[in-house]
């Protein structure tokens, strides 16, 4: 934690710009070095000229002094070309010329924000779902962790809690005295049942983190040419997937999230476009082939296409010869006949397949209701759900809803009486409500937690 740390901080790949994040106590002796100033910049960004072994480069400098920064500690960002050798050398240079820098590991940048206050551990949490969000709906559940929605429903219920805890506490030591009456019996039971029925309602009202990342995979599976990357890029409505008539030109499989219509509101899936089905022996059609296959495994809907080219160009007007013999047969439960580019001359007739046409847009409503009539009772609304929750959060509500039923059972059969007959009982189950619902904010969190939380983390971030 005494180190300072460095990664780039941005997508891997090529791109117009990049940023490396440097952070840790020193760190605004490293920018010096490199941007040979006088003295580290004061808090802000400023235009700057770079100086390595290599040459130098112009760049735009973030520099964030501690303890107001991201991590809380003296930190500062560079924005730089985004050549990915570019980024290696001058990461390469900053570790080499000081001993104290040192590559950052994945998360390490959260885990110290997290470490010195900045992040509770729902906080933290919520910027790791929101790099692997995607979907809309991962998306918005990882922003109720990031805003720290649950930790404050919890820090709030730890309050009430707390205070009742004590008195419970207080009126332990006066057992032998039996006009002192820290908490009613009754008033402490109607407390009790507050937090129960907050928790409850928590659990009974949200969904599980690990069922939004398992949004339903809608399949595009046919033979090469079969029209399925033209029409992914008309139904999302992007040019996402390259399209061209050259067979083989898809090589592996292309998942996008897609919103489809259904009564009150919208589901939302992953439409994945797969290389068509081929004998080709090449390495890379092997690879495509096994894409392809994994693809189909892991469909929840495919979307079988089926284009008129072939039957067309051989004067041929019936369906069975169009495609090959798996394309002539009956849709599975799983599947979706789609008759793609109808905009040409045809003459087939398949009543069971949606006709559509990326070309000039035929279908395409069609077709995403259809997926959504299918999809109805396994995919998520992107409007109305409750709040998200990861598995960890959940085991401990359910937990603490646990202690506090335990606690109530304790104290309801005195909720009449002027004192409680086992207060040692009630307040040992309390002790471990309180404990649990501190787990959820990190505040309790054993180390091991906190190590599998933040491993999961990108490096960089």
């Amino acid at each position: 934690m005494d180190d300072v740390i460095v990664a780039a901080s941005s997508p891997p790949g090529r791109a117009a710009r990049a940023a490396i994040r440097v952070s840790g106590s020193g760190a605004l002796d490293v920018l010096r070095k490199i941007e040979r100033t006088p003295a580290p910049r004061s808090r802000g960004i400023h235009r700057g000229r770079l100086h390595f072994s290599f040459g130098e480069l112009p760049a735009l400098v973030v520099a964030s002094p501690g303890p107001a920064s991201y991590t809380g500690e003296d930190s500062f960002e560079l924005l730089v070309p985004g050549n990915p050798d570019l980024i290696e050398m001058m990461i390469a240079e900053m570790v080499a010329a000081d001993a104290r820098v040192r590559r950052a590991g994945p998360g390490e940048y959260s885990l110290r924000a997290f470490a010195r206050g900045r992040l509770t551990l729902e906080q933290a949490e919520g910027v790791a779902a929101s790099i692997a969000a995607r979907t809309d709906a991962e998306l918005r559940a990882a922003e109720h962790l990031r805003k720290g929605t649950l930790g404050l429903i919890a820090a709030r219920l730890l309050e009430a809690l707390a205070d009742m805890l004590a008195l419970v506490e207080a009126g332990i030591d006066f057992t032998d005295q039996e006009d002192v009456v820290a908490i009613a019996p009754s008033a402490l039971c109607a407390g009790l049942r507050a937090a129960l029925a907050e928790v409850t309602g928590i659990l009974d009202s949200s969904i599980p983190m690990e069922r939004l990342e398992a949004a339903p995979w809608v399949v595009l599976s046919g033979k090469p040419n079969a029209g399925k990357s033209a029409l992914l890029n008309a139904l999302l409505r992007q040019e996402r997937a390259v399209v061209a008539d050259q067979a083989g030109t898809t090589r592996d499989a292309l998942a996008e999230p897609w919103k489809v219509p259904v009564p009150g509101g919208t589901l939302e899936v992953l439409l994945v476009d797969s290389p068509g089905l081929s004998d080709e022996t090449t390495l890379l059609d092997q690879l495509g082939q096994e894409a392809r296959a994994r693809a189909i495994e892991h469909a929840t809907l495919i979307l079988r296409c089926q284009t008129v080219d072939e039957g067309n160009a051989r004067g041929i007007v019936n369906a069975k010869a169009v495609g090959d013999a798996s394309n002539s047969m009956p849709a599975a439960a799983n599947e979706i006949l789609v008759l793609t580019k109808c905009d040409l001359p045809h003459s087939i007739a398949i009543p069971a397949a949606v006709k559509t046409s990326a070309k000039n847009g035929t279908g395409l409503e069609e077709l995403a209701r259809a997926v959504g009539s299918a999809l109805a009772s396994s995919a998520l609304s992107t409007a109305g759900e409750g709040m998200a929750l990861a598995q960890r959060h959940r085991a401990l509500l359910a937990a603490c809803a646990g202690d506090l039923r335990q606690a109530l059972d304790a104290a309801k059969a005195d909720e009449a009486k002027r004192h409680l007959a086992l207060p040692e009982l009630v307040a040992s189950a309390m002790h471990s409500a309180i404990e649990h619902l501190g787990g959820i904010a990190g505040r309790m969190a054993p180390d091991d937690i906190l190590g599998r939380i933040f491993s999961r983390f990108c490096v960089g971030k």
